[in-house]
């Protein structure tokens, strides 16, 4: 019960896991105008751009995932 890695994961895990991933890359695509309209340098601005990209992408696909695992079920 308390084991959430157990084998057998259940469906309800999975798509709250996967919507969970959605959420956290919407924050990022979200925050993307804040970093653009700071006033910070142009370089600071281009990496914090590229690593919110970076971690909207890597969110979105371990979503999708957890998704297909879930409709495997």
């Amino acid at each position: 019960m308390f084991n959430l890695f157990h084998s057998p994961i259940e469906k309800s895990s999975l798509s709250a896991w996967s919507k969970l991933t959605d959420d956290i890359a919407k924050v990022a695509i979200l925050a993307m105008p804040v970093i653009l309209y700071s006033e910070h340098s142009l370089a600071f601005k281009g990496m914090n751009i590229a690593f919110l990209l970076i971690i909207a992408y890597v969110f979105l696909a371990v979503g999708r995932f957890f998704r297909q695992l879930s409709e495997e079920r």
